[in-house]
C-alpha cells in the first residue's frame, strides 16, 4: 500500500510540474496573455511568466473565475533573463524562476498579490460583517431567543475568516519580499545567477 502511495504521489508530483509546459506557448511574443485562476496557481502562473520574459498587468473577471493578465515586462534585465519566445518548455523548465531562485519571479509574485488584494471591497464587507453581529448579538441579549446565536456564530467565524485571509495574504506577500532581497544579495545585482542551462 505504500508503493502505491508513493507511486502516486510522485505521478501527482509530475504533473504539477508538467502542468505550466500546457500554457508555455502562449507566452511568444504576444502583448497579452490571460489564465485563469482555475488553470493554474498563482505561484506557476507567475514562474511561467516570468520565466518567458512577462510581469503580471491586473486581474478581471469574477470570484468564482478570475483571469490573470500578463504583459511583457520591457525592462531591459527581464529581457536578459528571460528565455526566447518560443523556448520548449522542457527547456524553460530549468529557469530559476521555477527553482525559486529568481528575486523577479519573487517580486512579480508579491505585486500580484498586492494588486489582487481588493481592501476597498474587503474593508467594508469587514465592516458590515462585524455590524451584522453585533447587532444580532445585542438582539439575542435583549430577546432571549436562542434562534439567533446560529447567525451570530456564522457572523462571528466569517469575520475571523476575513481576517485570516488577508492576513495570510500580506504573509505570503512579505515571505516573497525577503526571499527577492536574499535572492538579490546572493546573485548581484539582479537577483539572478548567471547560468541556467539554457
Amino acid at each position: 500500500m505504500a508503493a502505491v502511495r508513493e507511486m502516486l504521489s510522485k505521478r501527482v508530483d509530475q504533473a504539477r510540474r508538467e502542468l505550466p509546459g500546457h500554457y508555455a506557448h502562449l507566452f511568444d511574443g504576444r502583448p497579452e496573455v490571460d489564465i485563469s485562476t482555475t488553470e493554474l496557481r498563482p505561484d506557476q502562473a507567475v514562474q511561467l511568466a516570468t520565466a518567458y520574459g512577462y510581469r503580471h498587468h491586473r486581474t478581471r473577471g469574477s470570484k468564482s473565475v478570475r483571469y490573470r493578465v500578463f504583459v511583457p515586462d520591457h525592462d531591459a534585465a527581464a529581457q536578459r533573463e528571460a528565455v526566447p519566445p518560443g523556448t520548449p518548455f522542457e527547456v524553460a523548465a530549468r529557469h530559476p524562476a521555477f527553482h525559486d531562485r529568481s528575486a523577479r519571479a519573487a517580486r512579480n509574485h508579491a505585486e500580484m498579490i498586492e494588486r489582487e488584494r481588493s481592501l476597498v471591497k474587503l474593508v467594508p464587507a469587514m465592516v458590515l460583517v462585524l455590524f451584522l453581529a453585533v447587532g444580532l448579538l445585542v438582539q439575542l441579549i435583549q430577546t432571549g431567543k436562542p434562534v439567533l446565536l446560529v447567525p451570530v456564530v456564522f457572523f462571528v467565524v466569517l469575520e475571523i475568516a476575513l481576517l485570516l485571509m488577508l492576513r495570510a495574504g500580506r504573509r505570503k506577500q512579505r515571505v516573497l519580499e525577503v526571499q527577492a532581497e536574499w535572492l538579490m544579495r546572493r546573485y548581484p545585482p539582479d537577483g539572478f545567477p548567471d547560468s541556467f542551462g539554457v
